[in-house]
């Protein structure tokens, strides 16, 4: 039991220490606008744009002023005005909390985003929490435009022990898909995560490859890949919603991974993602070493978020 306990506490140490500069903006924030005033329309409204400032999203900043204004705080603080936002995220986000089954053997995961969002270092995080769990996993790496994508797979692939994929620069990416299935069937794999290549959302040719990727290996099983994991780049702020909007209509995109939340304060764009696209969110990553990829928690992230214990 202590040692199931310290873990959790562990993992919420890395969460709110991979979060502080998104939590440190927006505690302070919340300070500056609540300290010594009463809670009246000029305090809600600074409070407002604030909010929105902070990534939170017009709507949902609009309904936490709605709540404030319906609680009638008599002595606000900050604190109070944050575990009201913290229990309004909480609640938002818990529906959308993703747990991966692996019934499926092997289970395939199909990695997609833009250029530059962590995409490989995620797979090879993904790799590690599974290798962790005693199953064995291989990578696929399916970036064939790149080599420098196929090298660092590699890399992933030596530092976790997982098996690994790959073919010729220039290769067909759905055909290497396709052949490294069925290796991983004949290899009894428990996991198989494949790489694909970063693709502009805007890039019309790079989006029907991803679609022949699907296409094709639906052909060996009607239900791969059993989950189709976006990465999204917390950096960017709500910018990461348009793409994610492009890609959902594309493919069925089954969760989300937010990427980069330790080099950003601008985490609360989750809420928005959140609340306008209704995409379950796998895990967030909270810095570069192999452990860095953290189960989306509810509860632990807005708490962390806003600076609570």
């Amino acid at each position: 039991m202590r040692g199931g306990l310290a873990l959790v506490f562990g993992w919420f140490k890395k969460l709110t220490s991979g979060l502080s500069k998104s939590s440190e903006k927006i505690s302070d924030g919340i300070k500056k606008v609540i300290k010594g005033k009463k809670i009246n329309e000029t305090t809600l409204e600074e409070l407002e744009e604030f909010l929105i400032s902070s990534d939170l999203g017009a709507n949902f900043s609009s309904d936490i002023i709605e709540d404030l204004r319906k609680s009638k705080m008599i002595e606000p603080s900050s604190e109070k005005v944050r575990i009201v936002i913290q229990k309004k995220i909480e609640n938002l986000l818990r529906p959308l909390e993703k747990k991966v089954d692996l019934k499926a053997k092997p289970f395939i995961f199909l990695i997609v985003g833009i250029n530059g969002v962590g995409k490989t270092a995620t797979v090879g995080k993904l790799a590690n929490k599974y290798i962790s769990a005693k199953k064995k996993v291989g990578l696929v790496a399916a970036d064939t435009f790149r080599a420098a994508a196929t090298e660092q797979l590699k890399i992933w692939s030596d530092k976790t022990n997982s098996e690994f994929f790959s073919a010729k620069e220039f290769s067909d990416p759905a055909a290497l898909s396709f052949e490294s299935i069925q290796e991983a069937i004949k290899k009894d794999l428990d996991v198989l995560i494949v790489d694909t290549a970063g693709r502009l959302h805007n890039k019309s040719d790079l989006m029907d490859q991803l679609k022949k990727i699907i296409r094709v290996i639906k052909k060996i099983d009607e239900s791969f890949p059993n989950q189709i994991t976006l990465v999204l780049d917390g950096n960017i702020g709500q910018n990461s919603i348009r793409q994610a909007e492009v890609f959902k209509q594309i493919c069925e995109i089954d969760s989300l991974i937010i990427t980069k939340l330790d080099g950003t304060a601008k985490g609360g764009v989750i809420v928005p993602i959140a609340e306008l696209l209704k995409i379950p969110i796998l895990a967030v990553g909270t810095g570069e070493k192999k452990e860095d990829l953290i189960d989306f928690n509810a509860k632990d992230f807005s708490k962390a978020l806003l600076g609570l214990d």
